[in-house]
């Protein structure tokens, strides 16, 4: 059964889905909670305290839309050049790399931020109105705050998938992998 359970969680973690799914959710559940926040609090009280956004529904209607599209095609393009970079990398060191890329929680954390940011944006923009004129500043700043993480994510990205993909870190992920299935294999106890 635990030999069960740790294939289970083996298969969670090297899959590319699953932390971007998680991350996806987090940002659906941010989103309606910042969206309750905003309809608790009058805008003056928001307005007042200098940090929110200030702007009106019809720019925060633009601001959303461009963050939201943005973000998908950011995701889009850079995990497209990815791809080419990695099956280019993989014909000289061999598959492997593909599934090292795969189980790699740097690159999903970043998926995640990109499609959680989109998602987000889309949940905001739902709720703006324009006539009779609604803002949810709070959910707009932090939305705002959401695209400034993304390009910090995506400057983490840059620089990580080069360094991913050099020979001698190729060669020690290979090793530590060896190193943890000989450990589970033969326990340090067994003879």
């Amino acid at each position: 059964m635990r030999a069960r359970l740790l294939h289970f969680g083996y298969i969670l973690i090297s899959s590319y889905w699953f932390v971007p799914t998680l991350m996806a959710l987090l940002a659906f559940c941010l989103a309606l909670g910042c969206l309750h926040l905003d309809a608790q609090w009058r805008d003056e009280e928001v307005l007042e305290s200098g940090w929110t956004w200030s702007g009106g529904a019809t720019s925060a209607q633009q601001l959303l839309g461009t963050i939201a599209g943005s973000m998908i095609t950011v995701a889009g393009v850079v995990f497209s050049v990815t791809i080419v970079a990695l099956t280019l990398a993989s014909s000289q060191f061999g598959p492997r790399l593909l599934t090292t890329f795969m189980r790699d929680l740097g690159n999903q954390i970043v998926l995640g931020t990109f499609i959680a940011t989109f998602l987000y944006c889309l949940m905001v923009l739902r709720s703006i109105r324009v006539d009779p004129p609604y803002v949810a500043h709070i959910s707009v700043t932090v939305a705002l705050v959401l695209a400034v993480l993304s390009i910090a994510v995506l400057i983490y990205f840059i620089h990580h998938v080069p360094t991913s993909i050099q020979a001698e870190r190729i060669i020690a992920s290979v090793g530590r992998d060896l190193d943890e299935t000989i450990e589970q294999l033969y326990p340090g106890g067994a003879g």
